[in-house]
């Protein structure tokens, strides 16, 4: 084969690489735009409990102050490990208000979790197990709710610290 034909040979091959490489990133690029143009976006979970639902825990975790703050968290867990000093503030906060508790329902061993739940402020009697059907699919999970087991706001995770402002607000707010 001669150098010309050989030469001729990659260049088209290497054209036809490219235009195959420019087409993909441009479908990467585009697709979402024409997903969305389509309706064809990914469906989005529902959270486990939104603002007006009722919670799916015994009434006697929220029934004995105006507000329950109930913290669904593992002390295995590393998200929860990762948001302590947040939590811990958190925690304070609502206890400080006075007219709110703060419950953990745990899902771990009851003793690493209880340690956990103490580093956080949280007293002994505050320790919860979670029953089985609650709804609550990653950890931490806080909700909010009032004395008639109505949620007023819902968190999965904490997230970063832009997330945790706007918790602690809503959750100052509840408390006016």
């Amino acid at each position: 084969m001669s150098a010309d034909r050989l030469i001729n040979k990659l260049s088209v091959t290497a054209s036809l690489v490219l235009a195959v490489t420019l087409c993909a990133s441009l479908g990467v690029v585009a697709w979402p735009r024409v997903a969305s143009a389509l309706g064809l976006e990914p469906a989005r979970p529902t959270p486990a409990y939104s603002a007006g639902d009722r919670i799916d825990v015994p009434t006697s975790w929220y029934a004995t102050a105006p507000r329950t703050l109930v913290l669904f968290a593992r002390a295995s867990c590393g998200a929860c490990q990762t948001a302590q000093p947040f939590l811990k503030e958190l925690v304070g906060a609502v206890i400080e208000s006075g007219d709110a508790v703060v419950l953990v329902g745990h899902a771990g061993s009851r003793e690493e979790d209880a340690v956990f739940a103490k580093s956080l402020g949280v007293g002994d009697a505050s320790i919860q197990s979670a029953p089985a059907d609650t709804r609550v699919r990653v950890t931490p999970t806080l909700v909010l709710v009032d004395k008639s087991g109505t949620v007023l706001n819902a968190w999965e995770g904490v997230g970063p610290p832009d997330k945790q402002k706007l918790i602690a607000a809503a959750t100052a707010a509840a408390a006016k």
